[in-house]
C-alpha cells in the first residue's frame, strides 16, 4: 500500500514534522515519486517495519545502524582531514598558527628596528652630500635593503620544533 507523508504520519501516530525529522536524521522511510501531483510516496509495509526497528534500537540504546554508519563515516572523514593536514605540515606547506605569529612578530620587530636606523645612518651622509640625485639614491638603497628583511621567508625558521616529532607526540598521546 502506498501512502503520502501526511498519511504515514497519521498511521504511525506521529506529526508530519517528526516524520521529516526521522527522514533527515536517521534516513528512515525511503520515498519514491508517485501520484499525479508529483508527491513523494512511501510503501506503508516497509515504513512500518523501519519504524519498528528504529524504536527497538532506540529502546535498547544502540541507535540505528544507519546512524552508526553515518557517525563512523564522519569520523573517518575527520581522520582523513587530519592526516592531510599532518602531511601538509610535514611538507612545510602548513604551519601552526602560534609558530607563524611568533615568526612574523620577530620579523616585523627586526624590520621596525631597521627602519628606525635609516635616518641615523643616512643623515650624516646626506648632510655632506650636495647632489640631490645621490642623496635620493642613498635613501633608496637603504630603504630597499630594509625591505629585503620582509622577504626572508624560510619554512625551516618558522617551526621551532621538529614537526615529525611533534606529530608523533600527538599520536602517542591519543594512544594512551
Amino acid at each position: 500500500m502506498e501512502v503520502n507523508q501526511k498519511e504515514l504520519a497519521a498511521i504511525l501516530g506521529l506529526s508530519d514534522r517528526r516524520i521529516r525529522q526521522l527522514i533527515k536524521d536517521y534516513g528512515l522511510f525511503s520515498a519514491f515519486e508517485g501520484g499525479g501531483k508529483r508527491q513523494k510516496r512511501y510503501l506503508l509495509e516497509k515504513c512500518i517495519q523501519e519504524y519498528i526497528e528504529y524504536k527497538i534500537s532506540e529502546e535498547t540504546g544502540r541507535g540505528t545502524s544507519k546512524n552508526k554508519e553515518e557517525v563512523q563515516a564522519q569520523h573517518e572523514e575527520i581522520k582523513k582531514n587530519i592526516s592531510i593536514l599532518k602531511l601538509r605540515r610535514l611538507k612545510r606547506e602548513l604551519h601552526a598558527a602560534a609558530d607563524v605569529e611568533e615568526f612574523l612578530t620577530e620579523m616585523l620587530v627586526r624590520f621596525r628596528a631597521r627602519l628606525m636606523v635609516i635616518p641615523q645612518k643616512v643623515g650624516p651622509l646626506a648632510a655632506i652630500e650636495e647632489d640631490e640625485a645621490r642623496i635620493i639614491a642613498l635613501l633608496e638603497r637603504e630603504v630597499f635593503e630594509t625591505l629585503e628583511t620582509l622577504s626572508e621567508y624560510d619554512p625551516m625558521k618558522i617551526e621551532k620544533e621538529n614537526p615529525i616529532l611533534y606529530l608523533d607526540d600527538e599520536d602517542e598521546e591519543g594512544d594512551e
